[in-house]
């Protein structure tokens, strides 16, 4: 008997999010339209487009050629047609920002992300890391939820090629991994608190 894949059921973004449910949000948003095989290419990482315009033609996207097996070449129109049905979906799921940001401004699946960071105020930028100091215990709040929330902040603000921080005026080559050091501090600011 075949499996069947099935996605958790997606859900829309709210008008108040944290950082680790709208990574939840994107992470199952993601895995969803990776099941659609005209999406997939969409989904790969540093994929670009161009914004819908009149003078754009199908979004800058070409003609598959011959690398293709020639059953699977799409046009530049087929693939037009699949991104703008892409983009609606997550449209649909993400209703706190305008449609047409996502579905005709857009140029990229990052940066339809950092739209949504930043509408949230967790917008990935060098100045977000001076949050950190002020992140402590709020009221009814357990001190291991302080801890989650003090490693999702970091966790969050390590640097990724794709994020266009710069450290001594380079963009990192590969994402940084938390080290072990980094982690000790996690814990040190989280004892203060």
């Amino acid at each position: 008997m075949a499996s069947l894949q099935r996605a958790p059921k997606q859900w829309c973004l709210c008008k108040s999010e944290t950082i680790t449910s709208f990574e939840s949000w994107r992470q199952n948003l993601i895995y969803t339209l990776s099941l659609d095989e005209y999406f997939t290419e969409f989904l790969r990482e540093g994929f670009q487009w161009k914004k819908k315009s009149k003078t754009t033609t199908h979004r800058g996207l070409a003609d598959d050629g011959e690398p293709i097996v020639k059953t699977k070449r799409r046009t530049a129109q087929q693939k037009a047609s699949a991104l703008e049905l892409m983009l609606g979906q997550i449209a649909n799921f993400c209703p706190i920002i305008a449609r047409n940001t996502i579905v005709q401004k857009s140029t990229s699946l990052d940066c339809i992300w950092q739209t949504i960071r930043l509408h949230y105020g967790f917008h990935s930028t060098g100045a977000h890391l001076l949050d950190f100091a002020a992140i402590q215990l709020e009221p009814g709040e357990k001190p291991e939820d302080l801890f989650q929330r003090i490693t999702a902040f970091v966790e969050d603000n390590l640097l990724r090629p794709n994020c266009n921080i710069t450290h001594h005026n380079e963009i990192p080559n590969e994402d940084e991994e938390l080290s072990p050091s980094l982690e000790n501090y996690i814990v040190l600011h989280w004892l203060q608190q």
